[in-house]
């Protein structure tokens, strides 16, 4: 109980301290501090824009185009005869014999064994 009571006041003086800065008065401490002085009215700015020149158009000088010919209409492709499919059997080509180059073991494992390569720096 005496533990808790110390930490409550405790709190109290620091919440009292921060209370006491929030409601600080700079003015009673003596600085002459001015306030700074308002900014000048600045006239508002417009946009003027630049008076027009009327000019006489300069005289345009023929210009040589190319102009295409006239697009020829392609003519049409050839349509093939349509054929029907026939139901008829091909049979597989002929497959050769591939040797076999390891013979699995009777019992259908194959143990393989890890080798590794050891490289040695010569000095």
């Amino acid at each position: 109980m005496l533990k808790h009571s110390f930490i409550l006041k405790k709190f109290l003086v620091v919440a009292l301290a921060f209370v006491a800065c929030a409601y600080a008065d700079v003015s009673e401490l003596g600085y002459n501090y001015q306030q700074p002085a308002p900014a000048p009215v600045q006239p508002e700015k417009t946009y003027i824009p630049p008076a027009q020149v009327v000019s006489e158009p300069a005289p345009v000088a023929p210009v040589n185009t190319y102009i295409p010919p006239a697009p020829v209409a392609p003519e049409p492709a050839p349509v093939a005869p349509v054929v029907q499919p026939t139901n008829t059997y091909i049979p597989p080509a002929p497959v050769a014999p591939v040797e076999e180059i390891e013979q699995t073991p009777v019992d259908g494992y194959r143990y393989k064994t890890v080798r590794h390569v050891v490289y040695r720096h010569r000095a």
